[in-house]
């Protein structure tokens, strides 16, 4: 069950992102998983080991989401 406070990961819509922008972040997300799904058969990982490896996953492209936005802007200020 997911934690009551957790947002899911497509609710995670900072303002001011273009569509654009949220939509090649959901592409790389969908092409990462699948390398890390991928990885994770190819290297045998214990099925009770995948649902970790899976969740650091998605709590990294969570913060990538949330972050990116931000980097951009100072990097287009430098």
């Amino acid at each position: 069950m997911t934690q009551p406070t957790k947002k899911s990961w497509r609710k995670l819509r900072v303002r001011g992102v273009p569509a654009d922008l949220e939509k090649l972040l959901n592409v790389l997300r969908v092409l990462d998983r699948t390398v890390v799904e991928i990885s994770m058969s190819v290297y045998n990982v214990p099925r009770r080991e995948q649902a970790a490896m899976l969740e650091h996953h998605q709590r990294l492209h969570d913060m990538v989401r949330e972050r990116l936005p931000q980097l951009l802007c100072e990097a287009g200020r430098a």
